[in-house]
């Protein structure tokens, strides 16, 4: 794809940085309590976390959080040279200004940058960083939409993640950016909202790049498409922080992100088009179009909820044979020295993600289900513990509470969490005194795979029968 010169990056212009503080008290690193994201974190306030690949970032809850009226996700991505906090400092999100309903989150890049900065990429290993973030959350919080904003660099990767990774953005907002290699896939363009922000007096990305980006949109087919061009800033100012355009963008995207049975259905086909599908996205979509769907009338209607019913039976039929092999393992290990953690736990922890919502499910493994749901409560505490007081004690305790805890799905959590201390032991704790969690681990990492790697078969292997048997419900048109 030609470039125009005026839409490159002039990267030795954004190394010289300028922060426009919104809160003169921002808080700075190292002022922000450590808190796991859980229902059982504080509300209402910034707090910190790390991600599972070792990156830190702020986040933010709501004062409440209600099931049956769940909160968006919105996701905040700096630019070159700037980190994780940039957000938090330029736009009213701690005091809850911004999105205070959301629940929002402001990571940092996985691209070495400038110092000791990281950048978002259009790559893979910044791609999944974010994808799992969504999907960490989404495993907590109930959530609705999905949002993505980007500024500069951030908003170059917005466009390449909503083509992507399009089964997890409902909609972006890209400032001061411009688009490069897309996916334009069919999902994305009936599915995601597009909202272009820039200034016209940018320095650093020219306005000329947002009309460009405009201009591929449109005749690339979306459906949902904003551009608003802020006029009256400097060259110094037009390239920086706009609270107040920024989230009259997120407003349009609430317009225009009304939910319909038959997108719900587009973006579970699609998920389930691929040789890897993500159950708990089929499901989670799937369930949402069947409900949707009871308000569509006529004809058209009516073959509606039949489409709709057939990939509801296919989740059936593959959350049955998750069941009946877990507990056909469950029964051959009978034998096994009690207390041993074993392959189908960890395919149980994987299962249980994906339809925990299922009342079927529930009750088909009640007895796991709940175990599983009082370990994973015991796993929260044990994060919230070390990560505020560690010491030889607490240490102690937590890899007990790992230990105990085979069916918990945020075992993994509490994993990486002890991973990470193993490798800089923190004040009031020495390399040997995680000597128990590196032989726990050691021990159940190869099981833990294995359980995984049968989970993904049976998967896998059932939703291409189901592609092979239903054709027509994966055309291109």
């Amino acid at each position: 794809m030609n470039i125009p010169f005026q839409c490159r990056v002039l990267l030795a212009g954004l190394l010289v940085v300028l922060l426009f503080c919104a809160e003169a008290s921002a808080q700075k690193y190292g002022e922000v309590d450590k808190v796991a994201p859980s229902p059982n974190a504080p509300q209402g306030q910034t707090l910190e976390w790390t991600s599972a690949e070792g990156k830190s970032y702020w986040y933010r809850l709501p004062h409440q959080i209600n099931p049956k009226k769940p909160p968006n996700l919105v996701l905040m991505l700096h630019g070159t040279g700037l980190t994780w906090g940039w957000a938090f400092w330029n736009y009213p999100i701690s005091n809850g200004g911004f999105r205070g309903n959301d629940i929002v989150i402001a990571p940092e890049g996985m691209t070495p940058g400038g110092g000791d900065t990281f950048n978002f990429t259009q790559s893979k290993p910044d791609g999944d960083h974010i994808a799992g973030l969504i999907r960490h959350f989404k495993s907590k919080f109930p959530i609705d939409k999905v949002y993505v904003y980007g500024h500069s660099q951030g908003a170059f990767f917005c466009y390449w993640f909503a083509g992507a990774y399009t089964e997890l953005v409902d909609g972006i907002v890209a400032h001061a950016g411009n688009v490069l290699t897309v996916n334009h896939n069919k999902l994305a363009k009936d599915k995601v909202a597009i909202g272009i922000l820039h200034g016209k007096a940018d320095a650093v990305v020219s306005v000329k790049c947002a009309h460009r980006t405009e201009k591929i949109y449109k005749q690339q087919g979306y459906k949902k498409i904003k551009m608003n061009i802020v006029e009256g800033l400097t060259e110094r100012s037009g390239h920086w922080p706009l609270p107040t355009q920024v989230a009259e963008m997120f407003d349009w995207l609430d317009q225009v992100n009304a939910d319909s049975p038959q997108l719900a259905l587009s973006v579970a086909l699609s998920e389930l088009a691929k040789d890897s599908p993500d159950l708990t996205i089929v499901s989670s979509s799937a369930y949402k179009a069947k409900s949707l769907a009871r308000r569509e009338k006529g004809d058209e209607g009516k073959a509606l909820r039949a489409t709709i019913e057939t990939v509801v039976d296919f989740l059936e039929e593959v959350q049955s044979a998750h069941a009946s092999t877990i507990q056909q393992a469950q029964k051959e290990s009978k034998s096994a020295k009690k207390g041993s953690f074993q392959p189908w736990m960890a395919h149980f922890r994987i299962a249980n993600t994906s339809f925990s919502r299922s009342t079927s499910w529930r009750k088909s493994l009640k007895s796991l289900v709940s175990s599983a749901t009082k370990q994973q409560r015991a796993i929260d505490a044990a994060i919230s513990v070390i990560s505020n007081k560690l010491n030889r004690k607490t240490l102690q305790q937590a890899v007990k509470v790992l230990q105990k805890s085979m069916l918990a799905s945020n075992a993994e959590d509490l994993q990486l969490t002890i991973s990470r201390m193993a490798q800089d032991p923190p004040a009031g704790t020495q390399d040997e005194d995680f000597s128990n969690y590196r032989q726990l681990s050691a021990t159940r990492d190869p099981l833990i795979q294995q359980g995984r790697s049968t989970a993904a078969e049976i998967t896998a292997s059932m939703a291409n029968d189901f592609r092979e048997a239903n054709p027509q419900l994966f055309t291109d048109e």
